[in-house]
């Protein structure tokens, strides 16, 4: 399928237990996209206006809307070249349309900087349109970079005449640290699902395949809207969590903190509670003497003895 084709998008939040299963169901049926049966990293960069306008539209329902992302493909192993795109996502009616332009890698820092990059290799008309729509959002507009989302993906596409493409897409992630974009870069600290979770998109031109279709029946699962750029505004940055939070002190440290000697109000030593008063010592009782009675008889015994001895 030609990524700038119009389409229809149905996205399913798929459980642990599923998210292989499923993709290996897919697997007997389509190829890999880009023949990377091992899928692929995508990292993108999403913009927005300070007042989250393009937020704001997707909660409202407007029909007609769109939003400017940089994307980054690439592998390590060289397997997947780098390449570099700026993209308009135009959602219009419930079709999405995307429409792209390629550009260098080392250009992107410029349009996160308000700039227009240099178009890669000689712009066609068409380029020169999208040149002019991101234009548009960007220096006209004002949308800049907000939040910066990576993922692997697992793409599998029915080709550049087929009418349907699945991808599933695990481990998504994001961070608010806006540097620049690298190939599979891994750090990525906040997550945007449950782990072992995994988020599979359908985009078809056409009617979904009769396979697909006994496929989601068989394991019951319905479509839900999920947005990546979405999730990340409101998980992290709408709660002012654009960080990992620190670990709180251990409740050992957090005794050494408190004052050793308190004080009220006035300034008057607090006295301490009862419990962390020492412990008197015992103080032994006295041995028992058998009486007043015994007592008087040891002291007849002491002065009869003397008597005997004279």
């Amino acid at each position: 399928m030609d990524a700038n084709q119009n389409r229809r998008e149905f996205k399913f939040v798929l459980p642990p237990h599923l998210a292989d299963l499923l993709r290996a169901r897919v697997a007997e049926v389509m190829v890999p996209d880009r023949g990377a049966e091992d899928g692929y990293p995508i990292l993108s960069e999403y913009f927005d206006t300070d007042e989250r306008s393009s937020y704001w539209q997707k909660q409202f329902g407007v029909e007609n809307r769109r939003r400017v992302r940089s994307r980054v493909y690439g592998r390590r192993d060289g397997a997947i070249p780098p390449s570099a795109f700026v993209e308009v996502k135009h959602k219009l009616e419930g079709v999405t349309v995307k429409r792209r332009i390629a550009v260098e890698l080392d250009e992107l820092p410029r349009l996160s900087a308000g700039e227009l990059p240099n178009h890669k290799g000689t712009p066609t008309p068409t380029d020169e349109r999208v040149m002019a729509e991101i234009q548009d959002l960007v220096q006209t507009g004002g949308s800049k970079p907000v939040v910066q989302i990576r993922y692997h993906r697992y793409a599998f596409d029915s080709g550049p005449e087929g009418t349907i493409r699945i991808t599933f897409d695990i481990d998504p992630r994001c961070r608010f640290r806006l540097i620049p974009l690298t190939p599979d870069d891994p750090d990525f600290e906040l997550p945007l699902l449950d782990p072992g979770s995994a988020l599979m998109e359908v985009k078809t031109i056409g009617p979904v395949p009769y396979w697909f279709r006994n496929l989601i029946g068989e394991y019951k699962l319905v479509p839900r809207s999920f947005s990546k750029y979405t999730a990340a505004l409101e998980m992290y940055e709408f709660k002012g969590q654009t960080r990992v939070p620190a670990r709180p002190a251990p409740a050992a440290t957090t005794r050494l903190l408190r004052n050793p000697n308190p004080v009220d109000d006035k300034g008057r030593p607090i006295p301490p509670t009862t419990s962390a008063l020492p412990r008197r010592a015992r103080v032994p009782e006295p041995a028992k003497t058998g009486g007043i009675f015994r007592l008087i008889a040891q002291k007849l015994w002491a002065l009869m003895v003397p008597a005997k001895a004279r």
